[in-house]
């Protein structure tokens, strides 16, 4: 039996999400359609992320075990000549028979578009949140590193959240420009919560625009309500970028 894992891609649009539900179009649904189309088998997919819908990946990694002598290059091309235009399989391996995509994980990057400026792009309308008021960089940095380490991200998480913990350890915040009106957050950590990263991106354009000073951020971090933290950002932003392993 072989544990092998993909590295896919997609455009989340159009997806309900990562996760198989009977009366929705998934990414997860795709590819096991895909891979039983392929194989004649239905496989057990692992990811390293559940995705809501509308968020986009990058680079996901996916695994499953499958008996089959299929090559590396059948299953990227043979997945892509059966799976739609807005999801694709980029690289697939054989990996250790321990390794799980979810549960070897070490931490993962996402990274979040904003489109500033007085008009809303319609190439980035399904990419990136646009927000007319370009935020101040330096304002959303100074919040940024109050973020950094150890906290109890309660006032960061939805309502929905299921995690047991709200103590999560960022690595890293980083806000750059991709061009003069387009703002990228990228944010590290070994695991987030539930719209952790939207509501983390919603509460630093709050900052940026002028709403609260940097030490909001404190604040939250401190009280930790929900109620009174910031919006949470569009998912059409947000890209899983990367995930870390051994």
């Amino acid at each position: 039996m072989r544990n092998i894992r993909l590295i896919i891609q997609f455009d989340g649009t159009d997806f309900s999400g990562w996760q198989y539900q009977d009366n929705a179009r998934t990414v997860q649904g795709e590819l096991i359609t895909a891979l039983k189309g392929l194989t004649g088998q239905h496989v057990t997919l692992y990811s390293s992320s559940r995705t809501d819908a509308g968020v986009h990946a990058t680079a996901m990694p996916v695994s499953f075990r499958l008996d089959t002598t299929l090559p590396h290059r059948a299953f990227v091309m043979g997945l892509n000549s059966k799976l739609p235009l807005d999801v694709r399989v980029l690289t697939a391996e054989d990996v250790d028979a321990g390794f799980h995509a979810r549960f070897s994980s070490l931490g993962k990057t996402y990274r979040y578009r904003i489109q500033t400026g007085s008009v809303a792009l319609p190439m980035d309308r399904r990419i990136a949140w646009h927000v007319p008021v370009p935020p101040d960089l330096e304002r959303m940095r100074e919040a940024a590193a109050l973020m950094i380490g150890e906290h109890d991200f309660s006032a960061f998480r939805s309502s929905q959240c299921d995690a047991a913990s709200p103590i999560r350890a960022l690595r890293r915040v980083g806000i750059e420009t991709d061009r003069p009106d387009l703002i990228a957050v990228e944010v590290e950590a070994g695991g987030f919560l539930r719209n952790m990263v939207r509501i983390i991106v919603g509460t630093l354009v709050d900052v940026g625009i002028g709403r609260h000073p940097p030490t909001w951020v404190t604040e939250l971090l401190t009280h930790g309500d929900r109620r009174k933290g910031g919006i949470t950002a569009p998912a059409k932003g947000l890209f899983l970028k990367q995930v870390w392993y051994p």
